[in-house]
């Protein structure tokens, strides 16, 4: 289903607009986010995807994103920071929140909450495509259900591996 979702012409055909026809699937993921149990875990802290691949140069990768269902903020739609991809890479560490973290991901250090952010709202089939600098991240899941999603990372063949200890 992963490697078939990154094949899909409707998708390609907008990641090689970004990247050009020499396009790699780097980083693929099916998400089903789960209900939050109370503690605020399903919550996904704001992040530049960047801070997770050694490869580079971020102008040369690109997100798809894909809402297999209705996705909203009762269900932890995607929170993104307008034009935060024209900035640089951000220092992450885990989230210092009070009331629960997911361990699972890093977020932004000394992360600005005013920022004004936009909630995107998609129905199923619905795609974004976001550059690996864009500050995103989502809310807490307040439903009884999974929320799914689907994502692929696409790099061009003529990115560069690096030593992301630098």
């Amino acid at each position: 289903v992963l490697f078939d979702y990154c094949c899909l012409p409707e998708v390609v055909q907008y990641v090689e607009s970004f990247l050009g026809e020499n396009v790699l699937a780097m980083h693929t993921m099916l998400i089903n986010k789960p209900p939050d149990a109370g503690k605020k875990t399903s919550r996904h802290p704001m992040h530049q995807d960047l801070h997770y691949f050694p490869f580079r140069p971020a102008e040369r990768i690109v997100c798809s994103w894909t809402a297999m269902q209705t996705v909203n903020r009762e269900n932890g739609c995607l929170v993104v920071i307008p034009g935060s991809h024209k900035g640089h890479l951000l220092p992450h560490e885990y989230p210092k929140w009070e009331g629960g973290v997911n361990k699972m991901y890093h977020g932004i250090q000394n992360y600005d909450a005013s920022m004004p952010r936009v909630h995107l709202d998609m129905e199923a089939g619905d795609t974004v495509f976001f550059h690996p600098l864009l500050i995103h991240g989502s809310g807490m899941n307040r439903t009884d259900h999974f929320r799914k999603s689907i994502s692929c990372h696409y790099a061009s063949g003529d990115c560069q591996y690096v030593d992301v200890r630098d």
